[in-house]
């Protein structure tokens, strides 16, 4: 049995039913993070020249998949197109920003209904707040907690940028209270001046939200910074077992705590009881060919950087662009796009054809450090007797919280 493969076909696909298009606005940013994606703690990415992404790029992405999407070949189910704003801190160029929306519902009937996205630091809230509510945008805040936890998102003077950025929250939730509660989301960042306990309370009690909690990206760390990065690394289960409240928080963020997120691979990937679509009722899992957790490019989403590269993703390495939006014209090649990927995801293949899990895997390839040596290692990869382990572990957790599968299940959508 084989590995997925990724075929032009199922790339065009892809564009012509894509739901995410996510731009980086700008590379500038308004704060100097110490552990950001963007900072001397990483490689891969492009060298931060204070540069915009211009309005004309965008627009030639945008008119290359609108003829696209007036193909028959589209599935007809999802005419939803989120469009997301991401840096830099992308309210630094909200000129850009205004122009896509413009341009973008200026476009009329395309077989698309357009939503905004914004990822932000809320320094700047307070001056564009208005705009973000009129266009409804879902609005995902930067906040590590309080103010010993945002002490690392620092301006470029050194100075903290946490009460500056609480004021603005606070204005936001009190001048538009019901948009406030619908659609804005917290993420904060894990590091050794916070823990998950203190997180979820801090953002819980003056906020009445459950946030998103993410631990340091640890893949594409410099070498000579390695040792830097693992003194400012905290393991999130490790964090989250060690809160007195641990129950509690973990009944309030279910899918987003360890356990829960464990149980519920399990019940989607393992038990034979659960199809992510109405296909998979009429396919064995048997004659599925195994693969990489890794998505089809642009599957969920397309990012394009402030220099013009096409990327699946905003998370995987800029060196893994699969095209580029030129000034005049878009570049990118389905047959392309396919053999690079397939390239990649086979360096596994042979570790995948033993692996226990090769039926249900979470691995992005992208996010392996040694994806582009010779000898790869997947860090993820189970024998049958390390797999019987961790069900154990899931079955006991189980036994413990019955109610969990029912309220799993309960989240679990299926889409014809």
């Amino acid at each position: 049995m084989d590995f997925h493969k990724t075929t032009p076909k199922n790339i065009r696909y892809n564009l012509q039913n894509l739901n995410h298009l996510v731009f980086e606005v700008t590379d500038r940013c308004n704060l100097n993070c110490k552990y950001c994606g963007y900072s001397d703690f990483y490689r891969g990415y492009d060298t931060r020249e204070g540069k915009n992404l211009s309005f004309k790029r965008a627009k030639l992405i945008i008119d290359y998949l609108s003829d696209l999407w007036k193909d028959d070949i589209s599935d007809g189910r999802n005419n939803e197109l989120v469009i997301s704003f991401y840096g830099g801190e992308p309210l630094m160029n909200f000129p850009f920003i205004k122009q896509v929306i413009d341009y973008a519902e200026m476009l009329g009937n395309v077989g698309r209904c357009c939503s905004y996205g914004i990822t932000t630091n809320a320094v700047l809230m307070d001056q564009y707040m208005d705009f973000l509510v009129e266009k409804n945008f879902r609005l995902l805040i930067s906040l590590d907690g309080n103010k010993f936890a945002q002490s690392y998102r620092v301006d470029h003077s050194g100075k903290s940028s946490f009460d500056r950025v609480f004021r603005n929250i606070n204005l936001l939730r009190v001048k538009y209270p019901d948009y406030f509660k619908k659609s804005v989301s917290f993420n904060s960042v894990l590091h050794n001046r916070n823990e998950v306990e203190s997180i979820y309370q801090f953002i819980c009690t003056h906020f009445d939200k459950v946030p998103r909690i993410s631990p340091l990206y640890d893949v594409g760390i410099c070498e000579k910074k390695k040792e830097e990065f693992i003194k400012m690394y905290r393991n999130h289960a490790e964090s989250f077992h060690k809160s007195s409240n641990c129950e509690a928080i973990e009944s309030e963020m279910l899918m987003r705590a360890p356990r829960t997120a464990r149980l519920a691979n399990y019940i989607l990937y393992q038990s034979g009881n659960s199809f992510l679509n109405y296909n998979e009722l009429f396919i064995s899992q048997e004659d599925l060919p195994f693969s990489t957790g890794t998505c089809s490019p642009f599957s969920k989403k397309m990012f394009v950087t402030v220099n013009g590269k096409i990327l699946p993703c905003e998370r995987i390495s800029q060196q893994f662009s699969l095209g580029q939006v030129h000034e005049d014209r878009i570049e990118l090649n389905e047959e392309y796009v396919a053999n690079k990927h397939n390239f990649y995801v086979s360096k596994y293949a042979k570790q995948c054809a033993n692996c226990a899990s090769n039926q249900f895997c979470m691995q992005c390839v992208y996010h392996i450090d040694d994806i582009c040596k010779d000898e790869t290692h997947c860090p993820n990869y189970l024998s049958g007797k390390d797999l019987e382990n961790r069900n154990e572990k899931v079955f006991e957790f189980l036994q413990e919280k019955p109610e969990y599968y029912r309220r799993i299940l309960e989240e679990v959508k299926i889409e014809n």
